[in-house]
């Protein structure tokens, strides 16, 4: 089963002594099913900053993972009140990031549905940042 869809996607991101800063991207992507699993795949653009990627999001119960490949790999897991341990890569080089889930919502099926995260990012277990992630996915 795959079929095209809408997604709306909202980061937040606050950095300790910055601003507050927000983006908002609205893509067709593909959504499709795998095993049981539910997948959203969508090319990157230059609004990301991740032109030449493509962004994986792989729903398997309660654990949400999110996959780029292409110019800057990288893979990041969230499971709500859980740190897990990823490698981001960057146009500056890599960084083995932790992830720490403090809320995860998911009501993402076939049809669509929402998905909400509210995480911390930490670097050599300081962390630098605590960060949202919502996404509306709608049939076309």
């Amino acid at each position: 089963m795959k079929k095209d869809i809408m997604l709306s996607i909202c980061w937040t991101q606050r950095f300790e002594g910055c601003d507050e800063e927000s983006m908002n991207l609205v893509t067709q992507a593909r959504l499709y099913k795998k095993r049981e699993k539910i997948y959203i795949s969508y090319e990157e653009s230059e609004l990301t900053g991740f032109t030449g990627n493509k962004t994986t999001i792989k729903f398997d119960g309660s654990i949400i993972t999110i996959i780029r490949s292409g110019t800057y790999p990288s893979e990041l897991v969230f499971a709500k009140e859980q740190r897990h341990v990823g490698l981001y890569n960057t146009e500056f080089g890599a960084l083995t990031i932790s992830t720490y889930t403090k809320k995860l919502e998911n009501s993402v099926d076939e049809n669509g549905g929402e998905l909400f995260i509210d995480y911390i990012i930490e670097v050599d277990q300081s962390m630098i940042g605590s960060h949202n992630f919502k996404m509306i996915v709608k049939p076309i």
